[in-house]
């Protein structure tokens, strides 16, 4: 915050300063030798705390402190004085003074004082700013009347508003696992003449933030449209922003109703997207990806699964490359379900609940985070759909989708292939082979991949401790997970994490 150190004896000001070095890694500290000059300072620099002499030649202390409160009505002040008078102190509690201070004085009871004051500022600013963003919140999700007190100034003026969700809307990462501060993004858009008390920056819920700064004039939009570009290039995360400027008198509801409505357009899976007022985005040519999705079908129902979950892959890496948006991405992988669905089950009379599949698909969706992610969870899918899961009778090398459906299902617990050999009444050797034989590798290093897999994900989306980590994916010794995890990616967990946040 701000803090004015007001004396007009050079000595006593150059004391002050000297004390004061001690505030300035957390504050800024500004000095003045008169109150003149200390009020014109403020239409720069508006001061949250106020430490003068009550006699000085000109404007004295109690009327510095009364002019700084017309602009600021929440600004305090500390008296200083060598008169013990109670007149003094009665005056000074109508504008704002928190401490009359007699001269000289003490160390201790100076800093006594301004810890105090910092502490009561602090607290009124966290008060004041809780019950602004309580009426924010109303004015987005609600028609909120113009009428009242805090509702008033945001439709008499024009704002610049940004939405900005992290990863994706039922993403399970959220703002706190990035580190990144309300108070630090404001910090980082303070432009022109506008101040960071100005700027409003709260959460909606854990992935979605709104920045409001008031834009005075055209004029003023360009450089403060290029200042939240440049806010938004620097965050080392997958960011969704969507900005607007807000006309004097428009609703807040209805600009945010428009910013989530340009998102579910034009953002884009696992990586940043920023959408202007006037973004205009065009659905990619993915006509030929439906090649790869043949193939994967042929390879799927020859038993081949390891050529098919290879092929899924190359179809989710040509879906990254066309950076495609989350709404077209939903619609090709609602269609390559519902093909694969009718196809493989329909032909065994099996009913399809086209509106429940519909609603699970695009919750599952909006969890996912990045095409890593995606893969995986098509891939579980696909052999999800696959024929012979649910046939009474099935045949041991229809039990591998079913085989490989059932580690996914349960990797996080310690199962062996004996186990689902005894349980399905098939050889174990005669399974094992083939499995290999449409997987491409061993029932364990198919597992083992699996569970390091699922670990990065844990680790890129921020969990931290490594014993949580090996346990969620189904190893009780975190060194020995450690050092699996090492073989496979080729760097320990924590190397790892450090370097995909």
């Amino acid at each position: 915050m701000n803090i004015f150190l007001v004396e007009d004896e050079r000595w006593a000001l150059e004391e002050l300063k000297t004390l004061f070095q001690s505030y300035e890694e957390e504050h800024r500290i500004f000095a003045f030798g008169n109150g003149e000059d200390a009020l014109a300072a403020a239409a720069r620099a508006q001061p949250h705390l106020v430490l003068t002499d009550i006699n000085m030649p000109g404007m004295d202390g109690l009327e510095l402190i009364s002019e700084l409160s017309k602009a600021d009505p929440a600004v305090k002040g500390i008296i200083l004085s060598v008169h013990d008078e109670f007149e003094y102190a009665r005056q000074g509690v109508k504008i704002g003074v928190v401490d009359y201070l007699l001269k000289p004085v003490k160390k201790d009871a100076l800093y006594l004082s301004i810890d105090k004051a910092i502490n009561g500022i602090r607290n009124e600013q966290r008060q004041r700013e809780e019950r602004m963003n309580w009426s924010i919140s109303r004015m987005l999700f609600a028609s909120c009347p113009a009428e009242e007190e805090m509702a008033a100034p945001f439709y008499g003026h024009g704002y610049l508003m940004a939405l900005l969700l992290l990863g994706n809307w039922g993403a399970h990462r959220g703002w706190q696992d990035t580190g990144i501060h309300n108070s630090e993004l404001r910090s980082q858009i303070v432009y022109g003449t506008v101040r960071e008390e100005d700027i409003h920056c709260l959460d909606l819920d854990s992935r979605r933030k709104i920045i409001l700064v008031p834009v005075a004039a055209d004029s003023g939009k360009c450089g403060m449209e290029s200042r939240l570009i440049a806010l938004f290039q620097r965050m080392d995360e997958s960011v969704q922003l969507s900005y607007v400027f807000k006309n004097a008198n428009e609703r807040l509801s209805k600009c945010f109703a428009l910013l989530n409505r340009r998102l579910e357009e034009n953002m884009r899976l696992g990586m940043p997207t920023c959408i202007s007022p006037d973004a205009r985005t065009m659905d990619a040519d993915i006509s030929g990806i439906w090649d790869k999705v043949r193939m994967m079908e042929t390879l799927f129902s020859q038993g081949d699964l390891r050529r098919g979950t290879e092929m899924i892959h190359k179809i989710t890496a040509e879906l990254k490359r066309k950076k495609i948006t989350m709404r077209q991405l939903q619609g090709f992988i609602r269609d390559l379900l519902y093909s694969l669905q009718f196809k493989w089950r329909l032909s065994q009379q099996g009913r399809v609940d086209q509106p429940k599949m519909q609603d699970e698909l695009l919750s599952s969706l909006n969890e996912l985070s990045s095409y890593e992610e995606l893969n995986g969870w098509l891939s579980a899918k696909i052999m999800n759909l696959h024929p012979g899961r649910e046939s009474k009778a099935m045949k041991p090398k229809s039990m591998i989708p079913l085989l490989m459906q059932w580690i996914h299902s349960h990797y996080q617990h310690n199962i062996c292939l004996q186990q689902f050999a005894a349980d399905h009444h098939v050889s174990l050797g005669y399974l094992s082979k083939l499995f290999k034989n449409q997987t491409g590798c061993t029932f364990s290093d198919y597992l083992i991949h699996y569970r390091i897999g699922k670990a990065k994900i844990l680790l890129t989306e921020g969990m931290e401790r490594l014993s949580d980590v090996s346990g969620l994916v189904g190893y009780e010794d975190a060194k020995h997970f450690s050092h699996v995890f090492k073989k496979i990616v080729g760097e320990s967990p924590q190397a790892y994490a450090k370097r995909t946040k």
